[in-house]
């Protein structure tokens, strides 16, 4: 398992969820703008690919995420080193 990788994957999810946090905020205060509104949608899109493509290779984020089939098959452990912000 390459860390540099998984580390830079996260970081793409950070990053994501980021921009879905922000554009939220603004939404909510400019409902009518149909530019941030659109731009939104976009950017949870993005924020779910980029964690399924996380998921798929190193296992689930949290709780909510739907184990990938690699951790269906090797037996998830949620007690085991390393966490995802030990990366």
């Amino acid at each position: 398992m390459d860390a540099a990788e998984r580390r830079d994957m996260l970081k793409n999810v950070q990053e994501a969820d980021f921009v879905v946090v922000e554009l939220t905020l603004y939404t909510n205060t400019h409902p009518n703008d149909q530019e941030a509104l659109t731009q939104w949608r976009l950017a949870i899109k993005e924020a779910a690919r980029l964690r399924k493509m996380y998921e798929k290779r190193f296992g689930p984020l949290s709780l909510h995420s739907i184990p990938s089939e690699q951790a269906i098959d090797t037996g998830w452990r949620w007690n085991q080193a390393p966490w995802p912000w030990q990366m």
